[in-house]
């Protein structure tokens, strides 16, 4: 038993760090967005969708060993496997933190990611009432004929 907690802790150690990574990565998307910068958001996307593979497996890997050392894989087997195992409480406290961490940042960024998004809508709204072109679509999904009125807008 005494090798299955060795993983555990070691496993619980990599993903803590894969975690703290992905955190360094959703700070710099919140700087990003700040800033509006395209590009450091386009390589921060890419970023995001690599670490969240690698942290997928490294998911995959706590749960398997504790599955092997008879407890169930969620979060309540951890928490009995901390509980059988006190040098587990350091790394899966740890864990549990910069996971938090992780998902307030990713909630923060979101809520500018939307806050952009809303004001980039009312912006084209407001274009296509200056431009005399309504709705693209019916309520249907139907493209509709697009008999624009034009209009001589100067700026």
């Amino acid at each position: 038993m005494n090798e299955a907690v060795t993983q555990l802790e070691d496993s619980l150690q990599q993903e803590l760090e894969l975690v703290q990574e992905f955190n360094t990565i959703l700070e710099a998307e919140a700087e990003a967005l700040s800033a509006g910068n395209d590009g450091a958001l386009t390589d921060s996307t890419a970023k995001k969708n690599q670490y969240a593979e690698l942290l997928a497996a490294a998911g995959q890997r706590r749960n398997q060993l504790l599955n092997q050392m008879g407890y169930e894989a969620d979060k309540a087997g951890l928490d009995a496997a901390v509980k059988d195992h006190a040098s587990l409480q350091a790394g899966s406290k740890a864990l549990l933190d910069q996971a938090r961490r992780g998902q307030e940042l990713n909630t923060a960024n979101g809520i500018m990611i939307d806050t952009f998004l809303a004001h980039n809508q009312q912006t084209l709204d407001t274009l296509r009432q200056l431009a005399g072109i309504g709705d693209l679509y019916d309520a249907k999904g139907r493209s509709r004929s697009s008999k624009a009125k034009t209009r001589n807008i100067k700026a």
